[in-house]
């Protein structure tokens, strides 16, 4: 079982049950999920990646601006997480182990202290890796060399719909959670100069194609972009104009007249 972090102390006398979870499992088992049909083309969880990087870190974003320097304590009874004076609902999705380097889902641990309700969302997720036919979220453990927790949280924030990831480090790996909350939600969207650093932060540490990673985020966010010639414009949501040239490779070189260094 993997280690759970300081704070993470579910009364002991009062076990959690795992029926509901044991029929979701052998519902899953059974094949009752609907999967790709036979020749479609599979998307990758690179695809997902892409598509919904900036905006997971957006949302993990709105969550700091809201708390700024903070403290927090996770409530398993409850199910939620206190952050300051704010108090948010909350899921686990997983576990990273420094000393494995692997991916434990929350949905896969047989002998877990987590209240059954807080696996919900790892449920979700399941099902939906099935839907979409990623091994990546139904395969028990992964190995994270090749695939990190925190892109695996990006990916679960916008599926799941949560207001934001949140990773709790511990001695010897973290817990992913995602939280649930109309304050968080209701902070301001990306600046021009937030979204050029997230954009720079989330290209250093991943292989994305910056065109595609920066179009997807205008798109979904509704901002109708523009492409004409190698550059997409158009206005944010905090009204600051944005002009992005791109190399053929799709290779952001300048933001606004300014180099663009990833």
């Amino acid at each position: 079982m993997p280690r759970l972090p300081p704070g993470w102390n579910a009364p002991k006398s009062a076990p959690c049950t795992h029926a509901r979870l044991a029929r979701e499992r052998g519902r899953l088992i059974k094949g009752s999920l609907r999967l790709p049909p036979k020749g479609a083309p599979l998307i990758t969880f690179q695809h997902y990646l892409e598509q919904w990087a900036l905006l997971s870190l957006e949302k993990r974003d709105r969550l700091l601006s809201l708390v700024g320097d903070h403290q927090y304590e996770l409530n398993l009874d409850a199910g939620t997480i206190r952050i300051n004076e704010f108090e948010f609902p909350m899921q686990v999705i997983g576990t990273e182990s420094d000393n494995t380097l692997t991916w434990l889902w929350a949905w896969a641990e047989e002998q877990t202290e987590i209240p059954e309700g807080l696996l919900d969302a790892s449920l979700q997720l399941r099902q939906w890796g099935m839907s979409q036919g990623l091994a990546e979220f139904t395969t028990p453990s992964i190995d994270l060399v090749r695939i990190d927790g925190s892109a695996i949280a990006m990916i679960s924030a916008q599926v799941c719909k949560a207001s934001c990831s949140f990773r709790d480090a511990y001695e010897g790996g973290a817990v992913h959670l995602l939280l649930f909350g109309r304050a968080i939600d209701s902070q301001p969207s990306f600046d021009r100069a937030r979204l050029v650093q997230r954009l720079a932060d989330v290209s250093s540490r991943y292989d994305l194609n910056h065109r595609g990673t920066l179009l997807s985020y205008l798109r979904l966010k509704g901002l109708s972009p523009l492409e004409q010639d190698g550059v997409i414009s158009c206005e944010l949501e905090s009204g600051e104009r944005l002009n992005a040239e791109f190399d053929a490779a799709g290779g952001l070189t300048m933001i606004n007249g300014a180099a663009f260094i990833p």
